[in-house]
């Protein structure tokens, strides 16, 4: 039998202290566990933050050609990158309104037609 010298234990220690300590065996299990998209929602929020996925499904549910302008009442970074196609123009009469707060905004949402909404989330178009 070979007796394991104290300095590979050491090692070996610390290489299992630090992958404990920085959840690799979580992060392993939640990536197999889950699809791209569950993780990118999870993490960007649905209808909150910075929506990733209200803005996928958008795109997706009305396959989108051109590009759209996303404004979101918050102070997350920008949603745009979600989907953004360079080269692309923007739709002039079309855009998506992520996390809307009534009291604070200047936008009235008479003014739109309201093609989708989820909670505080709008697909809006000028009417």
């Amino acid at each position: 039998m070979k007796i394991i010298k104290i300095e590979n234990f050491i090692y070996l220690s610390i290489i299992l202290f630090l992958m404990i300590n920085f959840k690799f065996f979580e992060s392993v299990y939640i990536v197999f566990k889950s699809s791209y998209e569950q993780r990118l929602i999870a993490n960007y929020g649905y209808c909150e933050q910075s929506s990733y996925g209200f803005v996928s499904y958008i795109q997706k549910k009305y396959n989108l050609k051109k590009n759209i302008k996303i404004l979101n009442e918050e102070s997350y970074p920008s949603s745009q990158a979600f989907i953004y196609k360079p080269g692309e123009n923007f739709y002039e009469n079309k855009f998506i309104l992520l996390n809307y707060n009534k009291v604070k905004t200047d936008i009235k949402l008479n003014d739109y037609f309201i093609i989708e909404q989820f909670k505080n989330c709008y697909f809006l178009e000028k009417k």
